[in-house]
């Protein structure tokens, strides 16, 4: 394609009367449809969101082990109709029998949410309950899902973070993985190892990655994770201590899985869009 081709097909396009007919909102805001299944505005693009670092009492969310991939965390696959996610689209008007695939619905954080872990390979040894995307509330006892606990932890002010092994995020570079896990709550993912641009993902919405050791201890529900990462600098060392159920504890000495004064940055702002948009602002 020759340079001088960019202008004409540019001025085709732009006087194509099946683009005019098209019955778009001229306005400056976009009219967000509140039944919409397929488009909803995500919670995290907005510029109240604020750094989720600090020192924090966490429950495990979920204790996850090796080659835990983006397709684990978010899957694009078709929706089981006799999923709980199914049943959420049905109760919001959508046919049973035709749900697409999860991919389909990215722009519809309500259902990327509920779908985050969904998969029968992804194995919790905070349960062995039967069931997919399952976990424990700690303060309870209680056995749910993922979503759900996610609400309950919300509701109570209670912060989460994931746990997890090697290669964690490895696969496809999936952002709605990253997504997923800050519309959960997940504050931190405390991991042995990281795919390097699931690593990045996560920093770019405001989750700490962290490394741990490879023989952090076995957890159980009850347990709870104490991180202290006030300030953050690149590999920097993030006293973390495990306190059993027994009332016992074991500390440690995680490292921030973060490569650059701007990785840092992100953090500090909340991650890359509350970064955007506050820059945004400033220029004002």
């Amino acid at each position: 394609m020759a340079p001088d081709d960019f202008g004409t097909d540019f001025y085709e396009a732009s006087n194509n009367k099946l683009r005019h007919e098209i019955d778009a909102p001229d306005g400056p805001l976009f009219p967000w449809d509140e039944k919409s299944t397929i488009l909803r505005p995500p919670p995290f693009a907005d510029l109240d969101q604020q750094s989720i670092l600090g020192t924090y009492d966490a429950y495990p969310l979920l204790v996850l082990g090796d080659d835990i991939t983006t397709d684990h965390i978010s899957p694009a696959s078709a929706i089981p109709k006799d999923s709980f996610v199914a049943d959420f689209l049905v109760e919001s008007g959508e046919d049973r029998d035709d749900l697409n695939v999860f991919a389909s619905r990215r722009g519809n954080w309500e259902v990327m949410a509920r779908a985050a872990f969904y998969s029968r390979a992804v194995k919790n040894a905070l349960t062995d309950a039967p069931g997919v995307a399952m976990t424990v509330h700690s303060p309870s006892g209680d056995l749910m899902r993922v979503w759900d606990a996610a609400g309950r932890y919300a509701e109570e002010n209670q912060p989460v973070v994931v746990v997890a092994g090697d290669r964690y995020g490895m696969g496809s570079s999936r952002d709605w993985a990253a997504k997923v896990q800050r519309l959960l709550g997940v504050r931190a993912v405390l991991a042995t190892s990281y795919e390097r641009i699931h690593r990045s993902n996560l920093i770019g919405m405001g989750i700490l990655p962290l490394e741990i050791p490879r023989d952090f201890v076995d957890l159980e529900p009850g347990d709870s994770i104490r991180v202290e990462a006030v300030e953050v600098s690149p590999r920097c060392q993030v006293p973390v201590t495990v306190t059993k159920v027994d009332g016992s504890t074991v500390n440690y000495l995680a490292t921030a899985a973060v490569e650059t004064g701007n990785e840092a940055q992100l953090l500090i702002d909340g991650g890359v869009i509350p970064s955007i948009l506050s820059l945004t602002t400033r220029k004002r």
